[in-house]
Parts: structure tokens; C-alpha cells; sequence
């Protein structure tokens, strides 16, 4: 990309300013120092990832896909990934902003295309950013200047253009299932000691049912508590300086010890090495 006029070139700059910025923002600034493996990620919702330095790699299932600076990662569904972020040779850090697509974005865009098909999500891919790069300045400019609803159209407009690059899959309407509508309600409190009675009465349903259905889906409401809280903590790993401390009591862990323990189990990684500490 030695081309710095190329509209994928300029859009990575822009990007650069947008993380720099502090405070709250519609998308994750995502940093490390240090090159590592994280299995099993939870993707929770379709998401955008633009590497701005250094490497992502990610896996569904077999090969690798590699995702340079001047590409974009495009994860069309909830799915369960391995990921790797690989810091720049030159710089020493690894730079992306993740952009998840929340669902007034994808039912903007729907309802653009009333008469249209949708196919069910297909695996992640790599997209050329330049073919993007004009929706996605659209949005930055409206970012940037505030303007949120306006910003919220022009992402509306970047899942429009990826749906006519081929990637029909990612309009498909999804709905949670029992397993995700728990994985949202904590993730909203991780830090809240979570009891099942809190689960019961938020879902409307019986203990004894709550069980049934969710061994019936081959996991529990403590593995779901404890995955929500963990992914709580990655995404604040990733995207703020906070300490591994911080970082466990903001998820509802009193023991540092005990939350790297859990961390390095779930993820196959230490908690100190995701971040850009």
C-alpha cells in the first residue's frame, strides 16, 4: 500500500485519528504489543474488523485467512473463531477497529431490499478495502461529526455495497437463542453477581425448564455466566490500558489470580499478553 491517494490508503488514515480519539465510540479500538493466539472467540453479531497495523489472521474452520492492512475482515454471523493479531514489524504494535453490526443497521438495509432473497451466512472472508472504502468515509465523516443517526444510515450503506459484492448471507435475520439472550443479559452487568432466580425471572421460565433447555443445548447457566464475563474482559483487554486487575473486577472477579487462571483456560492465552500494556 505505498500508494498513499488510494481510497483505501486515506481511509486508514482517517481510521488512525478515529482510535486516537477518546471517549465513547460505536466500534472497538483494538491494540496489542504483543503477537498472540486467541481460541475460540464468540462473535456474537455480524462484525467488520480493519486491521490498521500489523496482521489479523482468523479461522472458522481449516485454513488461516490472512486479513494485511488495505483488506477488511467480514464476519457475516454469530460463530465461534480462532483469531491472531499480529503486531507490525515496524511500529512494534498491532492497530484495528472492530465495527459490530448492530441490528438497526441491518434492517435499514433490508428494508432497501424488500424483494431480495437472503441466503443463509456464509464463512468469513477478506474484502478488498478499496471497494468499500467510499460507504465506509461516508460513515466516518458522519462519525466524526456527531451526527449519529446519519452515521448509522451510512453503515446501512456499507452492508448494502458488500451485499452487492456478493456477501448476500450477512441480511439474513437472526434471532438469539436461549443461550445468547443470557450471553446479552450479562454481558450488559458482568460485573453483577448473576444468580439463576436473576436468569428465571428476566426469561420468564422455570427453573427446571431453564435447566432442561440448556443441557438440551449441551451447556449450563454457570458455563454461560462465566463465558460472558470472560468475553467482557477480552474486549476490555483489547480496547483500553486498564490493568489485568481492573479488568477482573470489572467482570465480576475479586481474584486477579483466579480471573488469569479462568482467562488463559477459555482462551489459551494470558490475559497480560492481549493487550497493549
Amino acid at each position: 500500500m505505498a500508494d498513499t491517494t488510494s481510497p483505501a490508503r486515506q481511509l486508514l488514515l482517517r481510521l488512525e485519528e478515529l482510535a486516537a480519539q477518546q471517549g465513547e465510540l460505536p466500534c472497538i479500538c483494538v491494540r496489542a504489543v504483543h503477537a498472540h493466539h486467541i481460541k475460540s472467540v464468540e462473535v456474537a453479531r455480524p462484525m467488520l474488523v480493519i486491521p490498521l497495523r500489523g496482521l489479523k489472521r482468523a479461522r472458522e474452520r481449516g485454513d488461516w485467512l490472512r486479513v494485511p492492512p488495505g483488506q477488511l475482515l467480514l464476519v457475516p454471523g454469530a460463530r465461534s473463531l480462532d483469531m491472531e493479531n499480529i503486531p507490525d514489524e515496524s511500529s512494534g504494535d498491532y492497530a484495528a477497529i472492530a465495527i459490530g453490526l448492530e441490528a438497526p443497521v441491518l434492517d435499514a438495509a433490508r428494508q432497501l431490499l424488500p424483494q431480495r432473497g437472503f441466503s443463509e451466512p456464509g464463512p468469513i472472508a477478506s474484502v478488498a478495502l478499496d471497494a468499500l472504502a467510499p460507504a465506509l468515509m461516508n460513515w466516518l465523516e458522519a462519525l466524526q461529526l456527531g451526527e449519529t443517526v446519519f452515521a448509522c444510515h451510512a453503515m446501512s450503506g456499507v452492508v448494502l455495497r458488500l451485499h452487492a459484492l456478493g456477501f448476500a448471507g450477512l441480511l439474513t435475520p437472526e434471532t438469539l437463542d436461549l443461550a445468547g439472550q443470557i450471553r446479552a443479559m450479562v454481558s450488559a452487568e458482568p460485573a453483577r453477581e448473576w444468580s439463576s432466580g436473576d436468569i428465571e425471572h428476566a426469561l420468564g421460565m422455570s427453573g427446571a425448564t431453564l435447566r432442561r433447555q440448556l443441557a438440551a443445548a449441551g451447556t449450563s447457566l454457570r458455563e454461560l455466566i462465566a463465558g460472558a464475563r470472560l468475553a467482557q474482559a477480552l474486549t476490555l483487554l483489547q480496547s483500553t490500558r486498564l490493568p489485568v486487575k481492573s479488568v477482573a473486577m470489572r467482570v465480576g472477579y475479586a481474584s486477579t489470580a483466579s480471573f488469569s487462571k479462568r482467562f488463559a483456560e477459555r482462551y489459551g492465552v494470558e490475559p497480560s499478553r492481549v493487550g497493549s500494556l
